[in-house]
């Protein structure tokens, strides 16, 4: 491959630190922004225009990657989809899914609808973030996904790659994916 074809992609990544137990509940900016969607649209345009390396750009999407885990941990739906666009497009995993389920799921109550299904699949559901990976107008999160069937209490410990794409901060698109190599390439960093 001659140099004139290979470009340089360029993303900060992040660990997060484990959930701490103050995540049991929602913060007083999570609050806010869940009954002042608006708040939360002007918050979200704000950071995304800070630059890559920006030590408050990273620290502002550790948070709000932590806080969404966290809030799937609680069900608390309402707080889940505050900074998702209404068009959104979801893509689950397909070999976390079920069978019967839509590939797709298209707007905020079409994500909310996704998650509901899955988290009421599982008696202790939980997810913990472990890295963020930010590029820009996209990121890709690394989150370990662990709880039991509710029906058959079957176990389930799988690492989840997410990748989102943000237009205005919001998230517009979100695919997630089990292999690690199928998520990198949907991230734009694999050929």
């Amino acid at each position: 491959m001659s140099q004139e074809n290979v470009e340089v992609v360029r993303g900060v990544r992040t660990k997060l630190p484990p959930l701490s137990e103050a995540s049991q509940r929602r913060n007083l900016d999570e609050r806010l922004f869940v009954r002042y969607p608006a708040l939360y649209r002007r918050f979200a345009k704000a950071w995304m225009r800070l630059p890559l390396r920006s030590r408050l750009r990273r620290l502002m999407l550790a948070r709000l990657v932590s806080r969404a885990c966290a809030a799937a941990n609680r069900r608390d739906f309402a707080l889940l989809v505050v900074g998702v666009d209404s068009a959104v497009e979801h893509r689950p995993a397909k070999d976390l899914m079920p069978l019967d389920w839509d590939p797709v799921a298209y707007g905020r109550d079409g994500y909310q609808q996704v998650w509901r299904k899955m988290l009421n699949a599982f008696d202790d559901f939980r997810a913990e973030p472990a890295e963020v990976l930010d590029l820009g107008d996209r990121i890709l999160v690394t989150a370990h996904y662990k709880g039991h069937g509710s029906a058959s209490g079957v176990p389930i410990d799988e690492m989840l790659f997410q990748v989102s794409r943000f237009q205005r901060g919001l998230v517009i698109w979100q695919q997630d994916f089990t292999d690690i190599s199928k998520a990198l390439e949907a991230a734009g960093l694999q050929e």
